[in-house]
């Protein structure tokens, strides 16, 4: 993983804990376990880095919704 891709996963993980008020070791755990992060964050991480916070943070937030994060 390059230095960018490190800082946009921490980024994504701190929209996403202030967006599902959940900590960021909560958040960063479940996209581990769903396979977010190393399935679809860091694979297209050329184009959901060109994304503002508010569409990065839908975005992610259906992707999980799709592998059932929430109930």
């Amino acid at each position: 993983m390059k230095i960018e891709q490190l800082d946009f996963v921490i980024y994504c993980v701190g929209c996403l804990s202030d967006a599902l008020h959940k900590s960021a070791a909560q958040v960063y755990d479940l996209l581990r376990s769903t396979g977010v992060l190393n399935g679809y964050i860091l694979p297209c991480y050329d184009v959901l880095h060109t994304f503002s916070k508010d569409s990065l943070v839908d975005e992610l937030t259906e992707v999980l919704k799709e592998k059932g994060a929430f109930a």
